[in-house]
């Protein structure tokens, strides 16, 4: 079997994932707005564009503004943009970073990924 592409690993795996865990169209929202950072001679550089995969939002409470807790794929976004928890996953596995703590889970199963209550 070949591998998936990383847009039918999205469509096929992530997806259908998170929509198992309860999260709706409504609570996930698809980005190209992120800047990257390469280290270039040991200086930072900004790439012309970056990309964030996911971007999930839950509400803490019903008078609270949305809190967005992103499924992204650099970590040093998170950071700029004081976002706390960052997820990556190959579509069978994903781990969870915490970016205050800079503690980052063993991988599990999508199954386990978190729900948005």
């Amino acid at each position: 079997m070949e591998p998936l592409s990383e847009a039918d690993t999205k469509a096929k795996l992530i997806d259908p994932a998170l929509h198992n865990r309860g999260w709706t169209e409504d609570l996930i929202h698809r980005e190209e707005t992120a800047c990257g950072i390469d280290i270039i001679d040991g200086k930072p550089k900004r790439r012309e564009r970056g990309r964030i995969d996911y971007l999930l939002r839950i509400r803490v409470n019903i008078s609270t503004q949305p809190i967005p807790v992103a499924l992204l794929e650099a970590k040093r976004y998170a950071r700029l943009n004081n976002v706390p928890l960052v997820y990556s996953s190959n579509g069978h596995l994903f781990v969870e970073c915490n970016t205050f703590t800079g503690k980052t889970s063993d991988p599990q199963p999508l199954e386990r990924f978190p729900t948005p209550s």
